[in-house]
């Protein structure tokens, strides 16, 4: 079940997200990041109604967060003997099980966070996530998201490691351990990559 919000709140949540207030008509406030806009009613301390936290989190969320989080869509299918059987279109040799859908997402979490890591690992592409019309997303674990954003950035902008390197006035193995689930790069570290690559770390919850 969603926690109840109100409009405060969610535009709190977008500002911390990038976004800024760029126009207020009425009870209505429209923020935006640059790239994309969204309205948010805001009516006092009262809680906006679920329908329209879900409108946020199915379609605002996809758009929003999807550049500043890496997240795959997993396929649950029932199976006759009771459970989940769970694969990932876009990550083929990830797939897994539960014996309840709770137990499914979570094994689902860690077999993504797995996968991706050895691919990592072997220097293989790892592919965007395809829109799908139906699924869950599952978010792999922090280290392997903070390490594919990194590379990801890094790449946008055509740079090389020896750039981050020399950007960061360090050597190239500590810049390389940047883009490494197993690396164990500091928050302050983090942040001083993604200061160099024009960007800003945000840690968030959910």
């Amino acid at each position: 079940m969603m926690a109840p919000v109100n409009g405060k709140q969610i535009i709190k949540a977008l500002e911390q997200s990038g976004f800024e207030v760029v126009r207020v008509s009425g009870s209505h406030h429209i923020l935006s990041n640059g790239q994309r806009k969204v309205s948010v009613p805001v009516h006092g301390a009262t809680d906006v109604k679920i329908g329209t936290l879900k409108s946020y989190r199915e379609t605002g969320r996809s758009e929003t967060e999807m550049s500043t989080t890496i997240r795959y869509a997993a396929v649950l299918a029932p199976q006759p003997e009771g459970g989940f059987t769970v694969t990932f279109p876009d990550i083929p040799e990830a797939i897994t099980e539960g014996d309840d859908r709770d137990a499914a997402l979570f094994n689902a979490a860690e077999v993504l966070t797995a996968c991706l890591e050895q691919r990592m690992e072997d220097e293989e592409v790892i592919p965007a996530a395809s829109k799908v019309k139906s699924g869950e997303w599952i978010e792999p674990a922090a280290a392997v998201q903070a390490a594919l954003l990194m590379r990801q950035a890094r790449e946008e902008q055509g740079k090389s490691l020896a750039d981050m390197a020399r950007a960061l006035d360090t050597s190239w193995p500590a810049a390389q351990r940047l883009e490494q689930p197993r690396g164990n790069p500091t928050l302050k570290q983090l942040e001083r990559a993604a200061a160099a690559l024009g960007k800003r770390l945000v840690v968030g919850l959910s």
